[in-house]
């Protein structure tokens, strides 16, 4: 009998530092060097480096990351058993703790089934008296003519609606503290990620941006569990996730521990908010800019709601808005990368890469969204790509915005909502134009958002031309 031996795979990438990887790459230009990464093929190797390679004791550590959307399936649905998330930053697992966003195997089931429910059907339909309410209550505070921060505007709104839906009260001063520690977190976070050594300071190395994390985190938790115990010595149950987390159990039949509770708490409530706000405000960001599709939305509008605030029920007529929305999210989607996935074993992909074991790999929703192969002139802003026939004819897995199989976004159904009636409400009521003199960019942190405040005016009749391109 021959022995027949299969070759190692050949993979290409960029020309990378044998000692750092591509890590000072990445953190010069991250979303750029990903779009780079199309021209060299599906699968593209980038060797993390001697010095991983020497922490991890692990020979050709590298990261491979997937252009095709079969390839994409194949990880996050097919074979997702196979793949299980990577370590993550130190910052990220303090924050998050061991609520679902970090979760692994029966443990991770378990809190979906559990938390699932509150998100999808009636439970979130409920909140839409409240979401359009709070929307158009701060669109009517808006003063003609005037300049707003539309990113922050619209963080303050997602986080008083999440509030509600956490905790049954309106949210107080503490809203400046979160919105400060989200912003310390994330972008140490990212350098985390780009960063051997940021990676591997402890939090209790005083460093300014150390400091200002610690005493917001520090501020949330004691918040979040005086919530726990002021619920615990009640005598009534509201109709919120706190209440849904006191009366759940464990995988042993077990209450929540308090710390169980504040994780789940902290996940929901920092990435519940947060990722809706940015799609709001790069959804702002493309109207100002497209005289044509603001003028067939304001006109949709009208026909479909005739001047008043919108319910759940008008939402599946709002067709071209939700249009834009899906648009909106393939430009700049919030999770613009995935977490990582480490290869339990050797795997062959459907685009005939073969993966190692113990293969890293990174799957980013900004590459796939603007490769294009699946998208035709890919930066372009046009929501007819997501109208009835092109949503038949699309590639499955080219579009992702809220990941796919497993772990695909618990609440997707609710940011949906929440995001399309706060469209429709404030949408209805003004226009929303940027100051001039801007340079707007995204900036991939945890989420994607403006790399700086995005200043817009308010206006409440008429329609200017657009004086801005799409970064």
């Amino acid at each position: 009998m021959t022995n027949q031996t299969i070759p190692p795979p050949i993979f290409s990438g960029p020309p990378v530092s044998r000692w750092r990887g591509p890590f000072s790459e990445l953190r010069r230009d991250t979303l750029g060097y990903l779009l780079n990464c199309q021209t060299y093929g599906d699968v593209v190797k980038l060797p993390m480096g001697l010095v991983l390679e020497l922490l991890l004791r692990q020979r050709d550590a590298a990261m491979y990351v997937l252009n095709h959307p079969a390839d994409v399936k194949h990880v996050l649905v097919t074979k997702q058993d196979n793949y299980r998330k990577a370590p993550v930053a130190p910052v990220e697992s303090r924050i998050f703790g061991q609520g679902v966003l970090h979760t692994e195997g029966d443990m991770h089931h378990h809190q979906r089934r559990l938390l699932l429910p509150f998100f999808h059907g009636n439970h979130v339909t409920a909140y839409a008296d409240l979401i359009a309410d709070k929307a158009h209550d701060l669109a009517t505070q808006w003063q003609d003519g005037t300049a707003i921060d539309i990113g922050q505007e619209m963080a303050y709104l997602t986080l008083s609606i999440i509030w509600r839906l956490l905790f049954g009260r309106e949210v107080g001063a503490e809203a400046d503290t979160i919105r400060e520690t989200i912003a310390v977190g994330q972008r140490l976070i990212k350098l985390q990620y780009d960063s051997l050594l940021a990676s591997l300071t402890p939090l209790w190395v005083p460093t300014s941006a150390h400091r200002r994390l610690t005493h917001g985190l520090e501020a949330m938790e004691s918040m979040l569990h005086r919530f726990i115990e002021e619920r615990r010595g009640a005598s009534h149950r509201n109709d919120d996730v706190l209440s849904l987390l006191l009366a759940a159990t464990d995988m042993d039949g077990r209450q929540l521990s308090d710390e169980e509770i504040r994780d789940e708490l902290m996940t929901f409530l920092l990435a519940g908010h947060e990722t809706t706000a940015n799609a709001l405000t790069w959804t702002w960001f493309l109207l100002s800019q497209f005289r044509s599709v603001r003028e067939r939305l304001t006109c949709e509008l009208n026909e479909v709601l005739g001047g008043r605030v919108p319910a759940a029920a008008d939402v599946p007529r709002l067709r071209y808005m939700k249009m834009i929305w899906d648009e909106s999210l393939r430009l700049y989607p919030p999770a613009w990368s995935l977490h990582t996935r480490l290869a339990h074993t050797q795997d062959h992909l459907p685009s005939g890469a073969v993966l190692p074991s113990g293969a890293w790999v990174f799957i980013s929703p900004w590459s796939l969204h603007r490769n294009a192969r699946w998208f035709p002139d890919p930066n372009r802003f046009d929501p007819e790509r997501f109208s009835e026939a092109a949503n038949r004819t699309r590639l499955p897995f080219s579009y992702i915005p809220f990941g796919a199989g497993g772990r695909r976004c618990l609440g997707e159904s609710f940011a949906e909502l929440e995001g399309l009636l706060i469209l429709a409400t404030i949408a209805s009521k003004v226009q929303l134009h940027l100051v001039d003199g801007q340079t707007i960019r995204p900036e991939p942190v945890m989420t994607l958002r403006p790399n700086v405040p995005m200043q817009m005016t308010v206006e409440r009749a008429g329609i200017t031309e657009p004086h801005f391109v799409v970064a």
